[in-house]
C-alpha cells in the first residue's frame, strides 16, 4: 500500500506539463538512431511520480486514441488531479495513489515510461525499482525517459543543498525550515562578501538561482531527505545491469560535440568517439552538467549511431530562429555573408548558404507551424544535390537546437476559423488563471484580454459572438481596455467596442501564433 502521508502532501509539487517527455518527442528523437517507436497516437503510457497528473492531462487530451496511467504516493495529488481529470471527462487517463515500490505487472506492458524529477529524490531500492519497472513493462520498442540531478554540476550545488539541510533540520514547521534554511545561506554569501574567491563566486551564483524558483521547488530539491545525483556513466551502468541502454537525451543538441569549439571538439571526439557513453561523460565535464533527461530502451535494440543527413528527408521541421543584423564589411574587405540566425530560446546557427537561409526563413514565416522537408525543398527550389545538401543543413540545425522536428502532423492551427477554438483543458486553465497548457504541451502566461478570449473559444461561437462575451466583461469591469496613446482606461461603452473589435483580432493572431488554436478536424 502506499503511504498515507507524503511531504508531498504536505507541500504539493505544482503539476506541470514537461514537453521533451510527450511520446511523440521521444519516438522523433529515437528515429534519428534508427529506432521506431511505438506511434504517440496509439501507445500506452505509465508516468512514476506523476504528482496531480498535469502532465498526463495535456497528453491524454492531444491523444484521445492512447492509454495514459500515473501512480504517486501522495493521496492528496492524486486527489486533486482526478478532479481535472472529471472536468475534462478524459476517459484515457487512470491516477492510481500506489508508491513505486508496489507497482506489479498488473499495470500491464507500456510504450513509454517516464519519470521526471523523481530518480534522484527517492532512496536507492526505490531506483532500483523503477529501472526493474522499465526492464519488465516496457514493450519491446518502447522508450523510457528518466531525469535525474547528475555531477558534476551538483558536486557545487551539494554545497548549498548541504547547507540549507542542515540549517533546516532544527525546525519541524515547513515553512520555517525554508525561510531559515534561506536565510542561512545569505547570511554566509554576506559574511563572505567582498573576497573574490570561487567560493563567493558559487554562493552567489546559487543565490541567483535561487531567487528564480519558487518556494516549493526549493523545498523538496533542498530539505528532501533524499537527493543523491549521479554521475552518467554510474546511471549508464545501472541501466546495463537491468537489461537497459541508454538511447539518447531528450535534448539532441547536448549529444553533440560539435557545438563546442573547433578544438574543444577534437579533443572530445579523441577522448570518446569510441563509446558514447565516454563521450556524453566528459562532454559532462566540460559543461560542468547539473541535470540529465536521459531517454532508455531495451538494451536488445539495435542502435545506429551514425546518424547522416537522409533521417532529415521523412521529418516534419520547424523554427522560429530569425535572422539578425549581418555584420557589414569594412572599407576594402570582401563582402561578409555569413548571417546569424537565433532562436527565442537562445540557440543560434550561422549560415553562409543561401539555401539554408531561405529554409530558415521559411522555417520562421510558418512557425510554430512544422514543413514537410520536401515542402521545405520544394519552397527552395531545391533541386537533387540541392536537397541532399539542404538535409546535412537542416541536420546541422538541428544538433545546434535551432530546428525541432517530428514524425506526425500537429493537431493546432495557425488559420483563424469561423468559430476558432482552443482545448478544452485550455479553457479550464483559463478559468482558474493566468497559465495554461498549449497544442504543443508548453506552458503559456496570457494577460486579461488573451485569458477571457481563450475562455470564449469553444468552436461553438463566431467572433461576433466572442465580441459580445467581451463586451460584457468590460461593461462589468472584468475586463479593460486601454487607449493607446496614453493607456488610460476607456469607460464608454461606444468607444470599448470600437477598439474591441482590432484589439481581438490581434489577440487571436497571437493565441495563433502559441499553438493555442486547434484543428477544427483534430
Amino acid at each position: 500500500m502506499a503511504e498515507k502521508q507524503t511531504t508531498y502532501d504536505a507541500i504539493p509539487y505544482p503539476s506541470n506539463p514537461f514537453r521533451q517527455t510527450r511520446p511523440e518527442r521521444l519516438a522523433a528523437v529515437a528515429k534519428l538512431f534508427g529506432m521506431e517507436a511505438p506511434p504517440a497516437e496509439r501507445c500506452r503510457v505509465l508516468e512514476l511520480g506523476c504528482s496531480m497528473g498535469g502532465n498526463l492531462l495535456v497528453m491524454a487530451q492531444d491523444h484521445p486514441g492512447s492509454q495514459f496511467v500515473g501512480i504517486d504516493a501522495s493521496s492528496r495529488q492524486i486527489a486533486d488531479g482526478w478532479k481535472t481529470v472529471e472536468q475534462l471527462g478524459l476517459k484515457n487517463l487512470q491516477l492510481k495513489h500506489l508508491d513505486v515500490l508496489d507497482v506489479t505487472e498488473e499495470l500491464g506492458q507500456f510504450d513509454y515510461i517516464i519519470s521526471h524529477g523523481v530518480f534522484s529524490w527517492v532512496p536507492a531500492r526505490v531506483q532500483n525499482k523503477m529501472l526493474e519497472i522499465c526492464q519488465r513493462q516496457l514493450a519491446p520498442n518502447g522508450i523510457g525517459y528518466i531525469s535525474y540531478n547528475t555531477y558534476p554540476g551538483w558536486h557545487i550545488r551539494g554545497i548549498v543543498r548541504d547547507m540549507m539541510f542542515y540549517r533546516g533540520a532544527q525546525f519541524a514547521d515547513p515553512a520555517a525550515r525554508l525561510a531559515q534554511a534561506k536565510g542561512l545561506v545569505h547570511f554566509v554569501a554576506q559574511a563572505t562578501k567582498g573576497a573574490d574567491t570561487p567560493y563567493q563566486r558559487l554562493l552567489q551564483s546559487e543565490l541567483k538561482h535561487m531567487g528564480q524558483m519558487e518556494d516549493y521547488y526549493l523545498h523538496h530539491e533542498h530539505l528532501e531527505e533524499n537527493n543523491q545525483p549521479l554521475y552518467f556513466h554510474e546511471f549508464a551502468r545501472k541501466l546495463s545491469v537491468n537489461g537497459l541502454q541508454y538511447l539518447g537525451d531528450a535534448e539532441f543538441s547536448t549529444m553533440v560535440s560539435s557545438n563546442f569549439s573547433g578544438e574543444v571538439a577534437k579533443t572530445l571526439h579523441e577522448l570518446g568517439a569510441h563509446d558514447i557513453i565516454q563521450m556524453e561523460q566528459y562532454m559532462d565535464f566540460v559543461r560542468c552538467r547539473y541535470f540529465r533527461k536521459s531517454l532508455i530502451c531495451r538494451s536488445g535494440v539495435q542502435l545506429n549511431r551514425t546518424v547522416t543527413p537522409a533521417v532529415v528527408r521523412d521529418l516534419l521541421l520547424s523554427s522560429d530562429a530569425a535572422p539578425v543584423a549581418a555584420k557589414k564589411a569594412s572599407p576594402g574587405e570582401a563582402p561578409v555573408d555569413t548571417e546569424t540566425f537565433h532562436t527565442a530560446s537562445g540557440y543560434s546557427v550561422n549560415c553562409r548558404s543561401p539555401l539554408t537561409k531561405a529554409a530558415l526563413r521559411e522555417l520562421h514565416a510558418k512557425w510554430p507551424m512544422p514543413v514537410a522537408f520536401k515542402d521545405l525543398v520544394a519552397h527552395c527550389a531545391a533541386d537533387e544535390k540541392g536537397a541532399e545538401f539542404l538535409a546535412g543543413e537542416m541536420l546541422t540545425c538541428m544538433a545546434a537546437g535551432v530546428v525541432e522536428w517530428r514524425l506526425t502532423p500537429v493537431r493546432f492551427t495557425t488559420e483563424v476559423g469561423k468559430t476558432p477554438a482552443t482545448t478544452p483543458l485550455a479553457r479550464l486553465e483559463a478559468q482558474r488563471g493566468y497559465k495554461i497548457t498549449n497544442l504543443r504541451g508548453e506552458s503559456i502566461v496570457l494577460d486579461e484580454l488573451h485569458r477571457q478570449t481563450v475562455r470564449q473559444l469553444d468552436g461553438k461561437r463566431d467572433l461576433a459572438q466572442v465580441t459580445e462575451a467581451l463586451m460584457a466583461s468590460l461593461e462589468r469591469g472584468d475586463l479593460v481596455l486601454q487607449r493607446d496613446s496614453d493607456k488610460s482606461k476607456v469607460t464608454e461603452a461606444a468607444e470599448m467596442r470600437k477598439l474591441l473589435g482590432p484589439a481581438l483580432q490581434r489577440v487571436l493572431a497571437n493565441l495563433a501564433n502559441k499553438a493555442l488554436l486547434a484543428r477544427a478536424d483534430a
